[in-house]
């Protein structure tokens, strides 16, 4: 049998292997029976591999005997061939024999068990109780402890299955609450980055605006300086202009006449205009009778 240790206390997770002794009432002769008990015999000394090869032997001459399917089935289960072991306990439970189900049904379980299949573990326990209530000799110690082990692997199973779940909730609390350590570290760092980006950002623009408004003050004075000498030379331009042109001369203590004067005058001017007008007039009708014929 398997054992495990809990709570201070050695519990049996039974595992049953069954001693062909059935040789003898059977009458089978005897190079068949030493091959069983060989076998056995290596088995108890863990030589699975050599046991094995000694139940199959006896095999080849009693196919039908569901005994060495056991035997057969307990060896590849301690060599850790879960899946053929499996097989051959699986129609072993389909026989008619109560007693063999019942064994078959709890190794079933320790091998299902081995294969991570904790509920339909719980399930082939759960049979071999069953099977063992159906026996007539309910007294038999070796079947009744067989019972109390297939109940006690069936709350262990449970049990575990419990434990299993809540360690994976917590394992799954622990990596979500990583996860969201982990978040909230990955955005503090995305802000502070941030921040050091506007900061080095804030640091470069009063620079850029300080040199920026530096060259327009500079193209400012440059263009201001150019208008100025452009001013300047227009003026001295003017000036030569002016220098050039002949100005008028007036008379040395010569005053300019008011209005009523230059009106006075012009009014003179006009008067004399029409006085010589009139004038020429007069002289050419004395000379056109001057020209008249004297016949």
């Amino acid at each position: 049998m398997n054992m495990i240790y809990r709570k201070g206390k050695i519990y049996k997770f039974g595992y049953f292997m069954i001693p062909f002794l059935i040789v003898t009432s059977l009458g089978w002769i005897d190079p068949m029976a030493d091959k069983v008990r060989e076998g056995n015999q290596l088995y108890h000394k863990g030589a699975y591999e050599e046991a094995l090869d000694k139940y199959v032997d006896a095999q080849v001459h009693a196919p039908q005997v569901s005994q060495l399917d056991f035997n057969i089935a307990d060896t590849q289960y301690q060599r850790k061939k879960y899946d053929e072991a499996a097989r051959l306990f699986e129609k072993i439970v389909q026989t008619d024999d109560p007693e063999m189900q019942a064994k078959a049904s709890f190794n079933m379980g320790n091998t299902l068990y081995r294969q991570g299949k904790m509920k339909e573990a719980m399930e082939c326990y759960k049979k071999a109780v069953d099977f063992t209530d159906e026996l007539e000799y309910k007294g038999d110690e070796a079947m009744n402890s067989l019972k109390n082990d297939a109940r006690y692997n069936y709350e262990y199973v449970e049990r575990k299955m419990k434990e299993d779940e809540r360690k994976q909730q917590e394992q799954n609390q622990k990596e979500n609450e990583q996860k969201q350590e982990q978040d909230t570290r990955d955005k503090k760092e995305d802000q502070h980055q941030k921040e050091d980006k506007d900061e080095e950002k804030k640091k470069n623009e009063p620079q850029n605006d300080k040199q920026e408004s530096g060259q327009k003050n500079t193209q400012k004075n440059d263009d201001d300086a150019r208008e100025d000498k452009q001013d300047q030379s227009d003026k001295d331009k003017e000036k030569d202009q002016d220098a050039k042109q002949p100005q008028p001369m007036q008379p040395q203590g010569q005053r300019q006449m008011s209005k009523e004067e230059a009106e006075r005058f012009l009014d003179a001017l006009n008067h004399a205009e029409k006085e010589t007008r009139q004038m020429l007039k007069d002289n050419q009708r004395l000379q056109h009778k001057s020209v008249e014929k004297d016949w």
